[in-house]
């Protein structure tokens, strides 16, 4: 994967000497990836201060926005008065290194360190309809969801979707400091509501938390699997 995929300081580099390139300000630039952001049903507020900003300070992290910087580069400058059609082509999603466990449980790190994965525009939009800056891919580890997740699959997780439904759902949660992808179930215990967490492996047994200490992160919409 290229350098300024993953890494703060290459992606700095990178864009300063793109955007140099193509003669574009920062105005410019933030203008053309801020239209690009909307088109993809990106509410993000992308100004030329913050493009400025992270080309003039060390990054410790790739910023969100980063995504659209790159397909403004891909795509060049629009046309005057032309109308910019959706493409169904790459959008970049985030994967982050939550350290989420699927066992029994690790920390999840206040600063995760992130990459950026392309997709198919359409085959996202087939998933799901929320913006692509509240998708996030990440990687699962241990044994308690087998057979449903394995220990290496990618999941595409979707911070939009936060309110529990009725389905056999997997939901990304933190709970008791640590970071989990399992199934929530709603229950009542002497007239309170409890939350059941449950795993798939029947060698761990199911928890009960108070959903005030449960924070649901997201909803496992897609998984990807190395065969």
């Amino acid at each position: 994967m290229d350098a300024h995929l993953t890494d703060p300081l290459a992606a700095q580099s990178w864009m300063v000497s793109e955007r140099k390139k193509r003669g574009w300000s920062t105005t410019k630039l933030a203008e053309i990836a801020r239209a690009i952001a909307r088109r993809e049903g990106s509410e993000m507020k992308l100004t030329q201060q913050t493009v400025s900003g992270y080309e003039n300070v060390e990054p410790k992290r790739l910023p969100e926005w980063m995504r659209y910087v790159r397909m403004a580069f891909e795509e060049g400058e629009p046309q005057q008065d032309a109308d910019t059609q959706p493409r169904d082509e790459l959008i970049y999603i985030r994967q982050l290194d939550l350290r989420y466990a699927l066992g029994p449980g690790s920390v999840i790190e206040h600063a995760p360190s992130a990459t950026l994965v392309p997709f198919n525009l359409g085959f996202i939009q087939g998933i799901s309809r929320s913006p692509t800056e509240r998708l996030f891919m990440a990687t699962g580890f241990g044994d308690s969801m087998e057979p449903v997740l394995l220990r290496h699959d990618m999941v595409l997780i979707d911070a939009n979707e936060t309110t529990l439904d009725l389905g056999d759902t997997l939901w990304a949660f933190e709970y008791a400091g640590s970071g989990l992808i399992k199934r929530l179930r709603a229950v009542m215990r002497n007239g309170k509501r409890m939350l059941l967490i449950l795993s798939a492996n029947p060698d761990y047994p199911p928890e009960e938390a108070d959903p005030a200490d449960v924070r649901i992160i997201g909803k496992v919409v897609w998984i990807a699997r190395k065969m």
